[in-house]
């Protein structure tokens, strides 16, 4: 019996992650993501410099100390990333979260009249995020 299509896809996207090059790109990929929602919550235009943010972002976070947990939420997920794991998925969700809601705090910071469009961008995201985090924590408890 072969595998079905979905979990050799899964089986890829794992692969492709588990180096340097892959993780790295991933993690890359998912924060500057994070990093344009949050931009594009201020109702700007959309810039490509605004894409790789997620520096500036952690650079920010760092300066407080509750900056220290993001950051340490991110060198977790890069390194799981890199080192391998069975939750890819998970991971990249983690550090979308975890990316989305420093930039838009971030942003709000900046653009105090941005709350109300970061509020409706990063709720159902959020919300999104956290429902599939615990339905997948409760799967992986029941394995």
């Amino acid at each position: 019996m072969s595998a079905s299509p979905e979990s050799d896809l899964i089986s890829v996207f794992r692969a492709a992650t588990q180096s340097l090059l892959g993780g790295l790109l991933a993690w890359v990929l998912t924060c500057s993501l994070a990093g344009a929602i949050a931009k594009v919550a201020t109702g700007e235009y959309f810039d490509w410099f605004w894409a790789l943010a997620w520096v500036v972002h952690l650079a920010f976070a760092g300066i407080g100390l509750w900056g220290l947990l993001v950051i340490l939420l991110h060198a977790f997920c890069l390194s799981a990333l890199v080192n391998g794991t069975d939750r890819v998925l998970r991971i990249i969700v983690i550090a979308f979260t975890a990316q989305l809601t420093t930039s838009m705090i971030v942003v709000v910071t900046f653009d105090a009249e941005a709350l109300p469009r970061a509020l409706t961008i990063w709720t159902p995201l959020a919300a999104i995020s956290l429902i599939y985090l615990i339905v997948s924590f409760a799967r992986q408890r029941r394995e």
